[in-house]
């Protein structure tokens, strides 16, 4: 009964030492999963910026499963994607909607979190038309807008300066893809400055 005995008071007068020890390891775990997506040197945003150029939406290739561009890629989608700098420029994606097929978009933000998706089916009147920028460059696109009007496009404020649009056009059959590139053919993607047409 001694070896027991001395066992559970060195437990007990060492207790606050222990806790404290959970408790630093708890804390350093959450932080460094936490910190995972800032610190990756290959995030969606690094992987993109060889693949894709600013301002321009590019067709991603269709990936072998070991090389895929993009987590979580439906085979049976096109993809494509457009990176932005709201340092360079706000960026206007914009395009008729033909109504056939399933368009998705998605915006996400320079870590690829996502901060909107929409699909075509919210397009006003068979016509894309989204703007992404940041507060400053809302305020002056603002300041431009008649007060008697609603804006004719759809505003959207990103949270970090970079990031990234993903377009996916539904291919429900592999004979349906051309159909599905045609279809994101017609989005354009283009830098736009605070000027108003």
């Amino acid at each position: 009964m001694k070896p027991f005995t001395n066992w559970r008071e060195t437990l007990i007068s060492n207790s606050p030492w222990i806790a404290g020890a959970i408790i630093v390891a708890g804390i350093v775990h959450i932080t460094s999963i936490m910190a995972m997506p800032y610190l990756a040197p290959k995030d969606a945003f690094a992987r993109l910026e060889q693949a894709a150029p600013l301002n321009r939406l590019t067709v991603l290739p269709q990936p072998a499963a070991a090389a895929a561009l993009m987590p979580f890629e439906d085979p049976a989608a096109v993809v494509a994607v457009c990176r932005y700098d709201l340092d360079v420029a706000a960026l206007r994606l914009r395009g008729p909607l033909s109504g056939d097929g399933l368009l998705l978009f998605s915006f996400h933000n320079r870590f690829g979190t996502t901060f909107y998706a929409m699909t075509d089916k919210g397009a006003l009147r068979g016509r894309l038309d989204v703007l992404v920028l940041n507060q400053t460059q809302l305020e002056a696109v603002e300041a431009f807008d008649p007060e008697d009007e609603l804006p004719q496009e759809l505003r959207l404020v990103s949270p970090t300066q970079k990031g990234f649009v993903i377009v996916r056009s539904l291919a429900p059959e592999p004979g349906s893809r051309p159909q599905a590139r045609a279809r994101i053919g017609q989005i354009g993607c283009e830098a736009e400055g605070n000027r108003r047409d």
